[in-house]
This record gives C-alpha cells, structure tokens and sequence, in this order.
C-alpha cells in the first residue's frame, strides 16, 4: 500500500480523512471524512457546543477538481439535540454548509468564476447543473449587496434606452 496521502489538500478542521479511492475510468475520487472525536460538536444554528448526540447521518458534498478529477467528500456527521435551540439540528461541519451538497472553498471558487464567465460557462467548467450555480452566486451576491444603504439619498433618476430596434430596453 502507498504512503501517500492527500490530506495535505484538505486543511479541514475538526474532521478526519479516514479512506480515499480513485476511480481511473470516471475521473472521480471519492474522500471519506468524518468528524474528528477529539472536538465536542457545535449546534450550526447557535453556535454552542452540544454534548447530546441524536443520531449520524452522511452524505456527498463536491469539493474542488484536482486536475481533471472531480472530488467527492463522503462526509458522515451528527445530528445533535440542543438544549440552547430546542431543537435537532446538525453540527457545524466547518467544509459544506448545511444546506448545500459543494464544499465552502468549491461555493467561493464558483462566485469568482461568476464575475468573468457567465453562469452557463462556470457549469460546464465544472460540470455543475447550471441551476446550482445560479443559486450559489446568488446566495454571494445577497451576502455582497442585499442590503444597500439609502441614507443621504436625495435623488434617484432612472431612464430606458432602446439597445436596438424592437423591444430590448436597458435602464440607468
């Protein structure tokens, strides 16, 4: 068996990289990641530490080609019980947002492809559905620019131009 180990490419705190596999033919590897024991699980809705387990689950989570591979993160991580939120939520995985199935770094990545390459390009790129990218720059661009401050504003002009003959307008 090689000594070689990738876990230099994934600088992930509080998870283990415990098996890697590389599939030649598909251009895959898939990475199996779990939490790291030596760190109490933290609730991703309050953000305080939870000792009550409720249960495991996994799933798989895109992370950044390496080369022309496609990396897949097979991530196995708690459901907890918070006493704080009275609710069951999972832990702060710290790689993926709750919510998504790419990594943090693969999100970042794709709103920069964004602001050069339209949405349609940085999914073939990548070989993402293009709704998928549409909706990771979008959740960017709310964080960036949702909230705009109108204080001092005195005056807001707004006019349409015609781009051509027809019905192609462009407002100012």
């Amino acid at each position: 068996m090689s000594g070689v180990t990738i876990s230099s490419y994934f600088p992930f705190r509080r998870v283990k990289i415990i098996k890697q596999t590389v599939n030649q033919t598909t251009d895959r590897a898939h990475i199996d990641v779990v939490p790291d024991q030596r760190f109490q699980p933290i609730c991703h809705q309050c953000g305080q530490k939870v000792p009550a387990i409720h249960s495991w689950t996994q799933r798989s989570v895109r992370d950044l080609n390496l080369a022309s591979t496609q990396i897949w993160l097979r991530c196995a991580y708690r459901k907890l019980f918070c006493t704080n939120c009275q609710r069951i939520s999972i832990e702060e995985p710290g790689l993926f947002h709750p919510y998504l199935r790419v990594t943090l770094r693969l999100a970042t990545y794709i709103h920069q492809l964004c602001k050069v390459m339209t949405v349609t390009e940085v999914a073939r790129h990548l070989h993402l559905d293009w709704k998928t990218v549409k909706e990771i720059d979008k959740q960017y661009l709310e964080i960036q620019y949702g909230q705009i401050n109108y204080d001092g504003l005195r005056i807001l002009a707004v006019d349409e131009i015609s781009i051509r003959r027809g019905h192609s307008y462009l407002t100012i």
